[in-house]
């Protein structure tokens, strides 16, 4: 009786373990990092959080693919930062929290990381586990990847492609007139004034003869209320109404009145409207096309990782779906 309880509780033991092995099984192994079915498990909520903001050697395949795949890369670059003495500890992190706090001109942790939540959709804790794997890049990208310049003929290239992208410039005359105090009455006397000016404008022609006289109260009224090209965001941060009804605005077409934030009452006739000149966006395209390049090599280096780095797969799905020949291990996984 004790020998047959004794059996039975080594036998509840035996398959104990061997579920915890089933539950954990290794299914690929680079270099001398282990990814197992718990990793696997763990890494599906963060690679479909995640997705949208990380570069992919292959963007298709199933499911059980596209996060291993997610889950190799990430072993690959754990493994070559540590070759290159790359390390990112706390502390580290905390300073590259600080340094986006800082950027964004945020000081309290609460609203920074609420922002972040509602910018990215991530939730902050996953966002702030993502940091190690950034600053890791960064650092790869820098002493291991080389990335091409920006050729003139590629910026050119852009700028004709993307010249709603650039944003745009305008060219405007206006009138203004200026209430002498907040008095109602006042402020219903000088808007029935610009009202009947208003209607009396019929183009450019007597839009100029107001804008020359002394009715017009603007600083540019010199020079017939001119306000030469400027750029839209420029002007936002100067005033965000003239800069909303500019954006609306055809070239040759006369505003009705409206009221800025300064309390003016201004019209305003657009002379013109045109893309930002490259000279002005080329520092910007430089950027935008170097960030790009810079992913294409960061892509094409973790390919050739994949050839030079000793890689073990053990899935039998994976191993299937890409084609990969049964190597010389005997143990295989299979879900």
């Amino acid at each position: 009786m004790q020998k047959s309880f004794f059996i039975l509780v080594l036998l509840s033991l035996f398959g104990a373990i061997a579920a915890a092995e089933s539950i954990n099984k290794i299914m690929v192994i680079v270099g001398k990092i282990p990814i197992t079915a718990i990793d696997y498990r763990d890494a599906k909520f963060k690679y479909s959080k995640i997705r949208k903001f990380i570069p992919e050697v292959k963007k298709n395949g199933s499911e059980k693919t596209r996060i291993l795949n997610f889950l190799i890369d990430r072993a690959i670059i754990d493994l070559v930062s540590e070759q290159e003495s790359i390390q990112v500890d706390e502390k580290r992190v905390e300073s590259e929290i600080q340094r986006r706090m800082g950027l964004m001109e945020i000081e309290d942790e609460k609203i920074f990381s609420d922002t972040i939540t509602k910018q990215t959709g991530i939730p902050y804790d996953l966002w702030v586990s993502e940091i190690p794997y950034q600053i890791k890049k960064s650092q790869l990208l820098q002493v291991k990847i080389t990335t091409p310049l920006p050729s003139e003929a590629e910026i050119q290239k852009w700028y004709n492609q993307n010249r709603r992208k650039v944003g745009f410039e305008v060219r405007f005359r206006e009138i203004i007139m200026v209430p002498r105090n907040r008095d109602i009455s006042e402020e219903a006397r000088i808007f029935n004034e610009i009202q009947n000016i208003r209607k009396q404008i019929t183009d450019r022609s007597s839009f100029l003869k107001t804008a020359y006289s002394h009715s017009n109260q603007s600083m540019y009224r010199p020079a017939g209320g001119l306000i030469d090209y400027i750029a839209a965001y420029d002007l936002y941060k100067k005033s965000k109404i003239y800069a909303s009804v500019t954006s609306q605005m055809r070239n040759g077409e006369i505003s009705e009145v409206f009221k800025d934030e300064r309390g003016r009452y201004c019209i305003l006739l657009l002379e013109g409207k045109r893309p930002t000149p490259l000279e002005q966006v080329r520092r910007g395209i430089q950027n935008v096309l170097y960030r790009e390049k810079e992913e294409d090599a960061f892509l094409g280096w973790l390919v050739q990782m994949r050839s030079d780095l000793s890689i073990k797969y053990y899935d039998n799905a994976y191993k299937k779906e890409n084609n990969i020949k049964k190597q010389s291990e005997e143990y295989e996984y299979e879900e």
